[in-house]
C-alpha cells in the first residue's frame, strides 16, 4: 500500500514538472497574448480609417482658415497704415490752409465765397473720420482748385513771394497725397479682391471687418504752379 502511494506521488509530481516545463517553454508574447491583442487593436483602428481621415481633414481645414483669416488681417492692417500716411499729409495741408486764406484775403478780399468754401470744407474734413473723411477731403481739394483759378485774376497776389511759397508747398504736398493715395487704393483693391474669393468671403462675413473705400481726387486737379507774371 505504501508502495502504491509512493508511485502515485511520483507520477503526480512528474506530471506537474512536465506542465511547468511546457509553460516555461512559452515565449513572453505567447504567454501574454500581446501579439493577438496588438492585432485586434490594429484591426479596430483600421476599421475606423474614415474617422481618422475626417479628423485630418478638419485639422487641416482649421489651419487653412486660420492662415486665411491672418491674411485678411494683414491686408486690412496694410490699408489702415496706408490711410494713416494719407491722413498725416492731409493734416499738414490743413495747417497750411489758414495761412493761405489770410494771404489771399489781403489781395482778393472780395472773393469771400471762394474763401468761405475752402474754410468750410476744411472744417468738415477735420470733423470727419473714416470713409467720410475721404469724401470731405475731396471737397477740400475741389475748393482749393477754385481758389487757384481766381488767383489768375489778381496779378499782385500771384506775384506775392509769400503766396508763391505757399503755392509751391501745396504742389509738393499734393504730389505726396497723390503718391500715398495710389498706394492706399492698390491696398484696398488687393483686400477687396481677396474678400470676394471663396472662402475668404465667408471668413470676412463672420469677422465683419471694416470696409475701406478708394480715395479719389475727383476732377483733375488744377495746376498748382504759379502763373507767369508779366513784367514791363
Amino acid at each position: 500500500m505504501k508502495r502504491k502511494c509512493a508511485l502515485w506521488s511520483h507520477h503526480h509530481l512528474q506530471g506537474g514538472q512536465n506542465v511547468a516545463t511546457a509553460e516555461q517553454g512559452q515565449t513572453f508574447s505567447e504567454a501574454t497574448r500581446i501579439f493577438d491583442r496588438s492585432v485586434d487593436s490594429t484591426n479596430f483602428l483600421l476599421d475606423l480609417w474614415w474617422l481618422w481621415l475626417l479628423v485630418i481633414v478638419v485639422v487641416l481645414g482649421l489651419l487653412k482658415l486660420r492662415s486665411q483669416h491672418a491674411l485678411l488681417g494683414e491686408l486690412d492692417e496694410r490699408c489702415g497704415a496706408a490711410f494713416g500716411d494719407i491722413d498725416a499729409i492731409l493734416a499738414e495741408r490743413h495747417e497750411l490752409i489758414p495761412n493761405l486764406i489770410a494771404t489771399t484775403k489781403a489781395f482778393a478780399a472780395q472773393e469771400h465765397r471762394v474763401l468761405d468754401d475752402v474754410i468750410d470744407a476744411r472744417a468738415r474734413a477735420m470733423a470727419s473720420a473714416g470713409n467720410a473723411r475721404l469724401e470731405a477731403e475731396l471737397q477740400v481739394g475741389q475748393s482749393l482748385n477754385n481758389l487757384w483759378a481766381i488767383t489768375e485774376n489778381y496779378p499782385e497776389l500771384a506775384s506775392s513771394l509769400h503766396f508763391r511759397e505757399l503755392r509751391a508747398e501745396m504742389v509738393r504736398m499734393e504730389d505726396r497725397i497723390n503718391a500715398a493715395r495710389k498706394f492706399y487704393n492698390l491696398s484696398v483693391e488687393e483686400l477687396n479682391a481677396v474678400r470676394r474669393a471663396f472662402p475668404y468671403n465667408l471668413i470676412d462675413g463672420l469677422a465683419k471687418t471694416e470696409r475701406h473705400e478708394k480715395f479719389s481726387l475727383g476732377e483733375k486737379r488744377a495746376e498748382y504752379s504759379a502763373p507767369v507774371v508779366a513784367t514791363f
